[in-house]
């Protein structure tokens, strides 16, 4: 069997990492309550490192990782135990990151709580496609943002592919959207696609237009929620240079963000290793906001959760 993983590789002191092709592993099989996939198409998405090594810090001799998570492809083989699919089943799913089953193969095994039948109006690859940023939508807007009809949201970087479908997802659940773009082409796209927003912001080389926009929108009541794609939390040079806190697009100060939320408010961030200052607290207690992480990979790894994590799978159906 043929499988792509990701190696870390330490030389001379120094950790690089690559991709690696494999063309003589075996074919995977289920366990008992497990099913082995054919798998048709695979989506992939960024290795964080720091995470993996996280994750399998109890196995510190772990550099081989898995890559390519969302799958979709064709039941081949079931376990003794399984009762929710049979041989033949077309599936989509997410392999969990604690895994060393590649996604990116011509065989993948997956427990029967981690994948759900595919719609037959989807193709394999719109549905490898869509699945993980789905599930981060919808874990961050449910379950975090606990978002309910009438309530204004905020979501950074609205034309990426997350930025996007957490955006139609808000508003068919009744939300009011303010998004942000770095580009006239990102404001293009949004207008033509999503015309429903209520306001695009820009924010190319105008972060301090953010939080007056926001609150010429609301009335001065700021918004009930705000998703981050990142925020920077320095504003030195010496402070950046030394934390390499580079991003690719325009990326907002966590003091900006915050003095965009109204009273009760909550602020849903994808930046892991975020730290607030002792001002920032006091600007977030005084909203009497909170503040959540977004990790959607620990539905995969809490078998506590397989039952809430079944349900999303369905409602993304």
């Amino acid at each position: 069997m043929k499988a792509v993983f990701w190696k870390s590789v330490v030389n001379s002191d120094e950790e690089t990492s690559k991709y690696v092709l494999e063309t003589d592993l075996p074919v995977p099989s289920p366990g008992k309550n497990e099913v082995q996939v054919k798998v048709k198409t695979s989506a992939l998405s960024p290795i964080n490192q720091k995470v993996l090594d996280e994750v399998f810090r109890k196995n510190p001799d772990q550099k081989h990782y898995a890559v390519g998570r969302d799958i979709a492809g064709v039941i081949t083989q079931v376990g003794e135990s399984v009762l929710t699919f049979k041989e033949g089943d077309v599936v989509v799913g997410v392999v969990p990151l604690s895994s060393i089953n590649s996604g990116c193969a011509e065989y993948c095994i997956f427990h029967e709580y981690d994948i759900v039948k595919k719609p037959e109006m989807l193709s394999f690859e719109d549905a490898a496609c869509g699945i993980g940023d789905c599930l981060h939508a919808y874990t961050a807007l449910h379950y975090l943002c606990r978002l309910c009809a009438g309530d204004t949201i905020l979501v950074m970087d609205g034309a990426s592919t997350f930025g996007s479908i957490t955006i139609q997802l808000a508003l068919s659940w009744g939300a009011k959207v303010i998004t942000t773009v770095a580009s006239a082409d990102e404001r293009n796209f949004l207008k033509s696609s999503i015309p429903s927003l209520a306001q695009i912001i820009d924010v190319s080389g105008h972060g301090s237009m953010l939080r007056s926009s926001v609150m010429e929108e609301t009335g001065g009541l700021g918004v009930d929620c705000i998703i981050d794609n990142g925020v920077r939390m320095f504003t030195e040079t010496d402070d950046i240079i030394f934390t390499k806190e580079n991003f690719s697009r325009p990326v907002p100060h966590k003091h900006d963000l915050i003095s965009c939320l109204g009273s009760f408010g909550r602020w849903v961030t994808s930046q892991p290793d975020l730290q607030l200052d002792p001002p920032d607290s006091r600007e977030l207690f005084l909203r009497s906001g909170s503040l959540c992480f977004l990790f959607d990979s620990i539905w995969t790894m809490s078998y506590s959760q397989h039952g809430r994590y079944k349900h999303i799978l369905f409602d993304q159906n």
